[in-house]
């Protein structure tokens, strides 16, 4: 029997020390531990992909406040740390898969765990194969014309998710291989970029660094309030999440007590400051900020402008790597959650989709349910924007979920602890997590607004898609 009351899978005696911690839990080891130091940074660092955030959602965060839009990236980047400690503290408490709905469950009670584990489980479903079509809508948009992109694009996808159920399927070695790989490109590629970007700027800038305050919206040339400051906010919003999915994946790490929290923070800021730095590069290169309304994709025009039409192809090889290494993450995380529902016999069908394979000791069943539906959601609706608007509010709620459940948590951690700041580092998460919730869902009403909260999701699923028919339709 485990923790929950439910019945332990069968298994060989605990080997070594993380099989042992595993066992005090009620479980037996089942998925393989292969997972390095490095593989679990890349999982949390490739699900924020700051790559990907930045060239879909610059532009709707810039025509908002202008280049001040680089401190509500700032002040987000700040707010998310505050999350990522609090997390970081659970997962040197209880490292296993389900992070959240494992950790809800152990300090609060199986019910609440179950509706913390939902919100999860929401967040990455609807997030993976909007991830896979904005994937095959860069690569039909390159390849085909208009009209033959638009038919392909789901087939496309779904060939995609497949693709990527089959890495899931051959072993979480496989997997953190292609991540890695995936990983150490984009950071390559965002370091030069940012390095070419600053060093244009430092040789021949139009702007001095005042100019990174402005605040004048270049939509209607006025400075800029409140209620567009926190809509330029949603920006880094979007971006700054999925660092926990190295949590999620604590069963495949070893020493993952001492492993999974220091990698969470380490994403979380990397991504944070690395963002920053190309936000710069990228607001310091803008000549004439008014003529930006003209462009649907603010990135791509500056690149084009500073880089010249040349640099493109290797600009879209490194959004294709970025957005593929996101989505193989993205499911990493999505069936490990639905791994350790099953397991505590919390879903449907529980048998099957607690089922690992023997040889390659992946959770077969949850990967084959991802697919399916992912497989539904592609095939199945023409407005896949309506579903991927579900994921950053579902995330958000998640996040709200756990940091409550944080308050049970008694005591330092073994490791990685918050110590005598736990409740101080817990209240501002939770107030941060509650206003980014009311950010994505409460419309702000203001005469004359060319967007609300409420209708941003969907307004950044769409830009997903869009810009990278743009970047891909820029060939020279």
């Amino acid at each position: 029997m485990n923790a929950l009351g439910h019945d332990t899978p069968e298994g060989t005696e605990p080997l070594d020390a993380d099989a042992a911690e595993l066992a005090r839990y009620g479980y037996a080891q089942q998925l393989r531990r292969s997972m390095g130091a490095f593989s679990s940074f890349a999982i949390a660092f490739s699900l924020i992909s700051i790559t990907t955030g930045i060239f879909a959602n610059f532009t709707f965060g810039f025509r908002q406040v202008g280049p001040a839009v680089l401190w509500s990236w700032s002040i987000v980047a700040a707010g998310q740390f505050l999350v990522a400690l609090v997390l970081a503290d659970l997962s040197t408490r209880i490292p296993l898969s389900g992070y959240g709905y494992q950790w809800s469950t152990r300090l609060v009670n199986p019910h609440y765990g179950y509706f913390v584990g939902w919100l999860l489980l929401m967040q990455f479903m609807a997030g993976f194969p909007g991830v896979c079509h904005a994937l095959s809508a860069a690569l039909c948009s390159w390849t085909l014309d208009a009209q033959a992109a638009a038919e392909w694009t789901p087939w496309v996808a779904f060939a995609i998710v497949s693709l990527t159920a089959l890495l899931h399927l051959f072993g979480i070695r496989l997997v953190s291989l292609v991540n890695d790989a995936g990983v150490i490109a984009e950071i390559g590629a965002s370091i030069a970029l940012t390095g070419v970007l600053l060093a244009l700027y430092v040789w021949h800038g139009e702007h001095d660094l005042s100019f990174l305050l402005d605040r004048t919206s270049p939509m209607n040339s006025a400075s800029a309030g409140i209620s567009a400051f926190a809509l330029s906010m949603l920006m880094g919003a979007w971006c700054l999440t999925g660092f926990e999915a190295a949590a999620d994946l604590a069963e495949e790490t070893h020493r993952p007590k001492h492993v999974v929290p220091r990698v969470m923070l380490t994403a979380e800021v990397s991504s944070a400051v690395c963002g920053f730095l190309l936000l710069a590069g990228l607001i310091l290169a803008i000549d004439d900020p008014t003529n930006t309304g003209q462009h649907e994709n603010l990135v791509i025009a500056v690149l084009v402008d500073k880089l010249g039409s040349a640099w493109m192809p290797l600009v879209m090889l490194v959004v294709l790597v970025s957005i593929f290494a996101c989505g193989v993450a993205s499911m990493a995380a999505a069936t490990r959650i639905v791994f350790s529902l099953a397991r505590d016999n919390m879903l449907p069908f529980a048998e099957t989709l607690k089922g690992v394979h023997r040889r390659w000791q992946t959770p077969a069943g949850a990967i084959f349910l991802v697919w399916l539906v992912s497989t539904a959601a592609l095939l199945g609706f023409r407005r896949l924007e309506i579903i991927n608007s579900i994921s950053a509010t579902a995330g958000f709620l998640g996040y709200a979920g756990i940091v409550w459940a944080s308050f049970r948590a008694r005591g330092p951690a073994s490791g990685f602890s918050l110590g005598v700041f736990q409740t101080p580092v817990r209240v501002a998460a939770l107030l941060w997590v509650i206003s980014v919730v009311a950010a994505l869902t409460i419309p702000q009403r203001r005469p004359n607004a060319r967007r609300d909260f409420a209708s941003a999701g969907q307004e950044h699923s769409r830009r997903m898609r869009d810009w990278c028919r743009d970047l891909f339709s820029s060939r020279p």
